[in-house]
């Protein structure tokens, strides 16, 4: 699933690169009359982890006990905002976050069905895969009155979180749990034009939140960039953090996964 997502997406870039080619130089007042309908964007993403696993009430650290290294993992955003002319956009986002560890226990320690003694290696694999749909309003059609310049969209998304950890020891023990949930998100993002750099070139700051909370659960993912557009064509660079509480029968998590991102695109 993970591989045809993101095949999916570098195959559309790829070609919207070509077309973006194509279209040779657009001056500033065509920039802003180009009626944009869609965006896509890959992104890479170095996510540092923490935060904590709790069974039955004990507790194992992400970096302590399960040795779990930084993530490096592609990702991708489709944005369609050829609604309502422009005032309403259709946004999908795809989040893988895979990380691994391996170790050498420094004490006994058990998991229900894993366990391993002193002195024993062990391996661990925790993916928390994000898969976002959201619906934005422009509001106050700003970006129309602006010319561009400033655009803030609100509205909700579904993310459906699917995530594995699974424990192997050396000895033979091993441990799988799975947790598939759909999760409703309040949406807002903001965008600000900051430099006119070029009659084809400009830079924008970009902040975005995600936020759910709900019976002693949340989910927050926060997203601030800096991005430059030239033509059709644009880079993206930031910092992304997504910080969550859930839990499971007798299962519970408060983890955290953030780092710099960078993403390339392309504009229809």
């Amino acid at each position: 699933m993970k591989k045809l997502i993101a095949s999916v997406i570098g195959a559309t870039s790829i070609f919207g690169l070509s077309i973006a080619s194509e279209e040779g130089y657009i001056s500033h007042e065509q920039r802003h009359a180009f009626q944009k309908r869609a965006e896509i964007s890959v992104d890479y993403w170095v996510v540092i982890p923490n935060g904590w696993f709790s069974f039955n009430g004990k507790k194992y650290d992400l970096k302590r006990d399960f040795r779990l290294k930084n993530a490096k993992d592609f990702g991708g955003k489709i944005i369609y905002d050829g609604i309502e002319q422009g005032w309403m956009n259709i946004i999908f986002t795809y989040t893988p976050i895979e990380f691994e560890g391996e170790g050498e226990a420094t004490s006994p320690f058990s998991i229900k069905t894993f366990n391993v003694a002193t002195g024993e290696k062990y391996e661990v694999k925790y993916d928390f895969d994000n898969y976002d749909l959201g619906l934005l309003w422009d509001i106050g059609h700003l970006k129309e009155k602006t010319e561009d310049r400033l655009d803030i969209r609100a509205g909700f998304s579904g993310r459906f979180v699917d995530g594995t950890l699974e424990l192997k020891a050396e000895n033979g023990t091993e441990y799988k749990e799975d947790y598939q949930k759909l999760i409703p998100m309040l949406d807002i993002e903001a965008e600000v034009e900051v430099l006119p750099v070029h009659q084809n070139l400009t830079a924008e700051i970009i902040l975005e939140y995600q936020g759910y909370i709900y019976n002693g659960e949340y989910m927050h993912d926060f997203i601030d960039s800096l991005r430059i557009n030239y033509i059709r064509g644009f880079i993206e660079g930031g910092y992304r953090i997504i910080k969550y509480k859930l839990k499971k029968d007798d299962i519970k998590t408060k983890t955290s996964g953030e780092g710099f991102f960078l993403s390339l695109g392309v504009m229809f």
